[in-house]
């Protein structure tokens, strides 16, 4: 079984797309702690939640909503490349 401790970030997930070629703003830093990982995006769905609870009470503030997907994605890519160290854990990569 894999040590908690023994998981980081390995930076390759991404998250923010822009410009017309769908091109990546920002990555995920290599060699956090999962569980330090883990623990943002735990913080940030907790934010996400809250926004769209007020969100769905307030139908015409946009800002919300806006907030929530950056937010989301931001947690995403945190799980994600959680999951990448993990397999690479998993892999013998370490």
């Amino acid at each position: 079984m894999t040590s908690p401790a023994m998981i980081q970030t390995v930076g390759g997930a991404t998250f923010a797309k822009c410009n017309v070629g769908d091109q990546r703003l920002f990555t995920v830093n290599a060699g956090i702690s999962g569980e330090e990982a883990l623990q943002h995006a735990s913080l940030i769905m907790n934010c996400i939640n809250t926004l769209t609870f007020l969100g769905a009470m307030d139908d015409g503030n946009e800002a919300m909503r806006w907030a929530s997907h950056y937010l989301s994605e931001m947690a995403k890519a945190l799980v994600d490349d959680v999951t990448l160290g993990l397999q690479q854990v998993q892999d013998g990569g370490l």
